[in-house]
């Protein structure tokens, strides 16, 4: 065994067992928007040989890290590329397997594992395959700058049991493609805090109606650019997209969380994956929203070496962030405003009336 694979094994058993002991933030649907959805974080250890000796049963973590045949492998995450369809605001993004909650449905839970069966075939209820580690702290998923609550999303850890490579039956409907993308790419801080952005023009969320207000828009403030992994291709794909993919937005920041959890109490961790926030094109944006984020950033220094507060800190340092990026761009348009008016009417004197 190598010694990159033992810290990652190591580093995977803390942050399982920090999941197992720390009770996650659930929060509830207000009246006003009910919807709810879950997703699967699905982690297995592939086995650097192929191993046929009879399985030994698994009641704990212990009991799973201990099999002989964890000491040669290597971890890894599912992630799957969704399918390209018109009208889903999530078409073509990289995500874990999950979606919304159906009446039917007994629980958040119960959505995670049936979800994941329509789309990629894993019976996560199969407890001689998989165990329900536990779950991240629910979220909060909202429109651009966090102004109108879409739905509360709950992420649960499942931990394949077995050393098998289990077929994935990938729903061409809402799936492209499926790929386990191995556990120390997040640690490589070359790759992981490379600037590398997906650019979004926010106008055409902001102004959908209007052509000449979403021009007005993007000339006032430009693009929202936010930071992405650049996942690299390591094969075993299952459907059509054989490249690289795009780490970005929500599911990003649930792989933070989960890698931020694989540091022991009283640890300084590495720097968060999603530690970049948004930036805009415009240096007076970003420079106005990081004077208004000091007092989140003194806070979330404050709590770096306290593991259960330093998450919820960070996760509400995101609503910090969506009301400092507005109140900069109010700013910011404001100044440009008024410029712009203070050019033209001096263009106007200079021309007609000089």
């Amino acid at each position: 065994m190598t010694e990159q694979s033992a810290d990652q094994l190591t580093r995977l058993k803390i942050g399982l067992t920090n999941l197992l002991h720390i009770p996650p933030q659930k929060l509830l649907s207000p009246p006003s928007q009910p919807r709810r959805a879950s997703v699967a974080i699905i982690i297995r250890i592939r086995p650097q040989k192929p191993y046929t000796a009879a399985q030994i049963p698994v009641f704990t973590l212990d009991d799973f890290f201990n099999q002989p045949w964890i000491s040669r492998g290597d971890p890894e995450i599912l992630y799957m590329k969704r399918a390209l369809r018109e009208g889903d605001r999530w078409s073509g993004q990289v995500a874990f397997p999950g979606g919304k909650q159906d009446p039917e449905d007994k629980d958040d839970l119960d959505t995670a594992e049936r979800e994941t069966f329509e789309e990629v075939g894993l019976d996560l209820g199969d407890s001689k395959k998989f165990i329900c580690v536990g779950a991240l702290d629910d979220r909060e998923v909202t429109t651009t700058f966090g102004k109108q609550l879409l739905m509360i999303l709950c992420p649960f850890v499942f931990l394949q049991i077995t050393p098998d490579d289990l077929p994935i039956e990938i729903s061409g409907s809402e799936v492209d493609s499926t790929q386990w993308i191995p556990l120390r790419i997040f640690f490589d801080e070359k790759l992981t805090q490379l600037w590398n952005p997906v650019s979004v023009d926010i106008s055409s969320r902001l102004a959908p109606n209007s052509l000449l207000l979403q021009t007005v828009l993007m000339t006032l403030t430009g693009r929202l650019h936010f930071h992405c992994i650049k996942l690299p291709f390591v094969g075993g794909v299952n459907g059509t997209t054989k490249m690289h993919l795009d780490l970005w937005g929500l599911t990003l920041q649930m792989t933070s969380d989960l890698i931020d959890l694989m540091f022991r109490e009283n640890e300084a961790p590495q720097r968060r994956l999603d530690a970049i926030r948004p930036k805009f094109d415009y240096w007076d944006v970003n420079f106005f929203t990081w004077c208004f984020l000091r007092n989140n950033r003194i806070s979330y220094k404050d709590k770096k070496l306290d593991l259960a507060r330093r998450r919820v800190s960070w996760a509400g340092g995101w609503s910090d962030y969506y009301s400092a990026l507005r109140k900069a761009l109010l700013i910011c348009i404001f100044v440009r405003t008024i410029v712009t008016l203070f050019l033209l009417g001096g263009t106007f004197q200079y021309f007609f009336k000089g």
